[in-house]
């Protein structure tokens, strides 16, 4: 994630503001800007926006959802007539809104989204409505689960369904220590089912990846619900730190094949935050040299590069995190074999990203 910055007193901003914490200017992201804009109204209409630092540019709405819930800042241009952004108009299905408690919770779960489009944007993967793909379009359904009705967190040929019970900070903290997981966020659940998604859309189809991607991971044509099974009662290899990135990944190729993605997905960000604050350290790796580390979205990287970039990265946030008296922001050890099978998903990307 790059950094951002007001345009008009230069205050440093979030991904996430939608008003300035200085001047208290209008904020709106720009998707095809790719950058946060300081707004004004303009002299037509209080209803559309300029760019303080570009008069004369594109002319912008708010969201609907920004104006009807504060849950939204990205931005549509006027020559569009649509009353959701790109972002919004990806969900299909909202959570009830009956308590500001839900409302809360659904502004975190799209503000998370919102952190996974610019990141498969950024990549130049294909992020297609079901209006522009109606067979495999990606969209979004936040739901909640009832006696009734229980929603699981999964995805469907490219439907992503979320269990809202996912944003309670209690509830997923409690699931993440009874199934005894290293993470558990809203952004990382997003990531996952988006590994499925990206595996039907560019993976399956592809006469070159997929036979490298079966090699790698496995054949994903075994019985999965066999294998939920077996996991389900047998648990992980005890030895499984040695192949996977995680427990969940041993259960089943495509699951082995979505950990890795998002693990892919977390260090891309995460090193492309890092870069954006120029940030630079020491590692044994660079025998006590300043390494810069790069924007890794924005310029591609052989990725033994990247990798020792997010070496040197994910230590010194470990231990940050303990002079807090905090857990590791980064728990998880990556053996050669998890370190080539992001290899192979960085080398799809690259290859089938159309950026």
């Amino acid at each position: 994630m790059q950094t951002f910055k007001c345009d008009h007193c230069a205050q440093l901003l979030f991904f996430e503001n939608n008003h300035c914490i200085r001047c208290g200017y209008l904020l709106g992201f720009s998707i095809e800007e790719g950058d946060i804009l300081t707004l004004k109204p303009t002299k037509d209409s209080p209803d559309t926006y300029i760019d303080v630092s570009d008069p004369k540019g594109s002319q912008y709405r708010l969201c609907t959802n920004s104006i009807k819930y504060n849950a939204c800042n990205w931005l549509i241009p006027t020559t569009e007539s649509h009353e959701f952004c790109v972002s919004c108009r990806l969900t299909e299905i909202l959570p009830p809104m009956q308590d500001e408690t839900r409302r809360t919770q659904w502004v975190k779960v799209e503000a998370a989204k919102r952190r996974l489009l610019y990141t498969l944007i950024g990549l130049g993967l294909p992020v297609q409505s079901r209006v522009e793909n109606p067979e495999l379009g990606l969209a979004f359904r936040f739901e909640e689960s009832t006696e009734d009705k229980p929603v699981f967190t999964g995805h469907a040929s490219g439907v992503i369904t979320l269990n809202m019970a996912e944003a309670n900070a209690t509830f997923r903290e409690n699931t993440r220590e009874k199934l005894g997981e290293a993470y558990r966020t809203i952004l990382g659940h997003l990531r996952h089912e988006c590994g499925h998604y990206y595996w039907e859309l560019l993976v399956l189809p592809s006469e070159k990846w997929l036979p490298k991607a079966r090699d790698v991971f496995g054949d994903e044509r075994v019985s999965y619900q066999d294998a939920i099974a077996k996991h389900y009662a047998d648990g992980a290899p005890a030895n499984w730190t040695n192949s996977y990135i995680s427990a969940y990944a041993t259960m089943h190729p495509w699951e082995d094949w979505a950990e890795s993605w998002a693990h892919y997905l977390h260090m891309l960000d995460t090193l492309d935050t890092a870069a954006s604050y120029d940030l630079s350290m020491k590692s044994p790796s660079t025998k006590g040299r300043h390494r810069h580390l790069k924007a890794s979205m924005r310029h591609r990287q052989d990725f033994d590069k990247l990798f020792e970039m997010w070496y040197s990265l994910t230590f010194v946030l470990n231990g940050l995190s303990r002079s807090m008296g905090m857990p590791d922001s980064y728990p998880f050890v990556i053996s050669d074999t998890v370190k080539e099978k992001l290899r192979l998903i960085h080398h799809i990307v690259d290859d089938l990203a159309v950026g």
